[in-house]
């Protein structure tokens, strides 16, 4: 074969593959394979990103609340050149959903208490039981959970208890005070250990800005908040971005969906404008510093999805109805945005097996229990809580904007340390205050960014002491829009024969994209040069985009409108893969990691021949390299080839 015939070849085999055909291997002749392979993601019919913030409401919070409240409009204006951009160039608008909640879900109060078998009044089983040096006193109590009235002594099972707003529990049917009757021992099982006092309830007082919380409230748990009766979740779909009608000019609207509330037809599906939703989102935001001061981020992401993909979220109406929340959608990008002053401290809730908070920030037990090995001590392992986002099935974002080495740190390029916010503090000589500035290191939060990273997902990290929370926003709103690459499942043969095509509904091919671009270009060159896609080293791109030799990692050049996909539609990486998985560098390999038996006479018709192939350039053959190996091919290709 000549080589340009080896090239249609391979082509051919691509477009049978893009035409439908499923991963398999091809045994045309004797031992010679091909190994077509395929990687493709379907973008959601209804949404492009369900977005997620988890706020930090503990009492250091004020300030930075109020920053990512004060900064959402470069976040809302990214998103919105986006979609005008798009509607110029003839496509459907990306949409995206945003939800809040908190860091809340417990504290655990140091005590006296340990667990023991022998406290007065229940020996011989474990509870924790309070002490007075090493002597036992009396049984640990906490008000008794209950289904029914049934369950309790004083005959009254309710959710509106004094203090413990939200949680069913026994309590007297007319002061709604928890009585000794209506208490419970805290049991446990591992005899010898200190028990902590669980709170679970905001307590608000002079001390903190309420924010969301009401005294005796329920910490969410992962619930979506919201000011009064916000809406829990703020839909930006298509139809903030209407079509304009050619002859009028005027915005396109569905007469069936509800009126805009301003009288314009410029709103979304629930007839909420713009600035209804950027207004709504800067008030749910500022949740206030009564929270808890054990702040669990991670597990609060966790609960909120949990939640909502049981159907327990509930969104609310501004006349203050309920209804389930609408959120996530089928198929669309998860975004996780963390915003907190302290390092991730999820944990079980549990008197024992949870961490009991004490100390000062940044030398508290939650910072002791995270310098042991992740998976050791009392903390859920950061892995564990990574895996369940990763194991979701859809493609993933995440934003880390925690306590850093440095204010303007980016990326792989922030360490965990505490951080100074002069801007939010007011002055270079304060740096951090009771609401300002980082109070602990987020090694953990790093953690999950790192994790999350390997994982495939986009992933921005900035410092909570930035002082243009503008800057992060604008990065966090471009990993909202539709994925910036593949990750394809095995290595290709060669860059002249792996293509990006976008298939519609139907599956037919609507736009080849131009690529790959040459490894020789700058991101920004390529860019310049209108390349539509191209290999990367990584699969990190937002840290570096820089085009490579070929690889397992996909880059789309969004920048030039020219390979994108509109709702509904599919990118699909098609190429033939790479054989044996690690290549070869010369055909004594391909004999013997393929096969066959090498020939002392090469003849054309010989179906044992191979031929290492690392592709061509105007001046022959390239020779395959340990950093850049070849694939096994059927045949001799002829005078110079390996």
């Amino acid at each position: 074969m000549r080589p340009s015939r080896v090239r249609t070849l391979m082509l051919l085999a691509l477009s049978a593959l893009a035409a439908g055909c499923q991963d398999y291997n091809f045994n045309p002749v004797g031992h010679c394979l091909i190994q077509p392979g395929q990687q493709r993601i379907t973008l959601s019919n209804l949404s492009t990103a369900d977005v997620l913030f988890v706020v930090d409401d503990s009492g250091s919070m004020g300030g930075e609340q109020q920053k990512l409240a004060d900064n959402f409009a470069a976040f809302i204006s990214n998103l919105n050149q986006t979609n005008v951009d798009r509607r110029a160039a003839g496509l459907e608008p990306i949409d995206f959903h945003l939800a809040v909640t908190t860091t809340s879900i417990f504290i655990s109060n140091p005590t006296s208490a340990t667990c023991r078998n022998d406290c007065p009044g229940v020996t011989g089983t474990n509870v924790c039981c309070e002490n007075t040096g090493s002597t036992p006193v009396r049984p640990l109590k906490q008000a008794k959970s209950c289904n029914a009235a049934s369950d309790c002594a004083s005959g009254y099972c309710g959710t509106d208890c004094v203090g413990l707003l939200g949680e069913k529990v026994c309590c007297d049917p007319a002061t709604k005070l928890v009585g000794t009757t209506d208490q419970a021992n805290v049991a446990c099982s591992a005899p010898g250990a200190a028990c902590g006092s669980l709170q679970k309830h905001y307590r608000v007082d002079s001390s903190c800005a309420a924010g969301l919380a009401t005294n005796g409230q329920l910490y969410p748990h992962g619930a979506f908040v919201g000011a009064s009766n916000n809406p829990r979740v703020l839909h930006f779909d298509k139809e903030v971005y209407p079509e304009l009608d050619a002859t009028t000019g005027q915005p396109k609207r569905d007469p069936a969906l509800p009126a805009c509330s301003d009288g314009s037809k410029t709103c979304n599906r629930q007839g909420y404008t713009a600035a209804q939703l950027e207004g709504w989102f800067k008030a749910n935001v500022v949740a206030g510093t009564c929270g808890s001061g054990e702040e669990q981020g991670l597990q609060a992401g966790r609960l909120a999805v949990q939640k909502a993909l049981a159907g327990q979220q509930l969104d609310l109406r501004p006349d203050g109805s309920a209804l389930p929340a609408d959120w996530p959608h089928a198929n669309s990008k998860l975004v996780l945005v963390f915003l907190g002053d302290e390092d991730d401290c999820s944990s079980p809730e549990d008197a024992v097996g949870g961490i009991i908070l004490s100390g000062s920030p940044g030398a508290d037990t939650c910072v002791a229990d995270a310098s042991m090995d992740d998976g050791v001590g009392k903390h859920f392992a950061v892995t564990q809580v990574v895996d369940y986002f990763a194991g979701l099935n859809r493609p993933l974002g995440a934003a880390f904007i925690v306590s850093a080495n440095s204010e303007t740190c980016q990326d792989q390029s922030c360490v965990a340390g505490v951080c100074c916010d002069f801007q939010c503090t007011g002055t270079t000589a304060v740096c951090t205050s009771d609401v300002c500035g980082g109070q602990a290191a987020g090694n953990r939060f790093l953690g999950a960014a790192n994790n999350l990273r390997q994982k495939g997902a986009d992933v921005v990290v900035g410092s909570m002491c930035n002082p243009n929370f503008g800057t992060i926003l604008t990065r966090i709103a471009d990993i909202v829009k539709p994925p910036s690459g593949l990750v394809l499942p095995s290595d290709p043969a060669g860059t002249e024969i792996t293509i990006l095509r976008i298939a519609d509904a139907t599956g037919k091919t609507r736009k080849t994209c131009k690529g790959p671009a040459p490894s020789t270009l700058s991101a920004a060159d390529a860019a310049a040069q209108g390349w539509d896609w191209w290999f990367t080293a990584t699969r990190d791109q937002l840290a570096d985009p820089n085009p490579s030799t070929v690889s397992r990692f996909v880059y789309i050049n969004h920048a030039t409108q020219n390979c994108e996909a509109n709702p509904g539609e599919t990118y699909s990486a098609d190429y033939l893969g790479r054989l044996p998985a690690g290549g070869c560098q010369s055909r004594a390999a391909c004999y013997r990691d393929l096969g066959g038996v090498r020939p002392t006479v090469v003849t054309a018709t010989n179906p044992e021949l191979w031929t290492c192939y690392a592709g061509e350039t105007p001046a022959g053959f390239v020779q395959p390299t340990p950093d850049a190996p070849g694939t096994c091919l059927c045949g001799d290709l002829g005078t110079g080839s390996y």
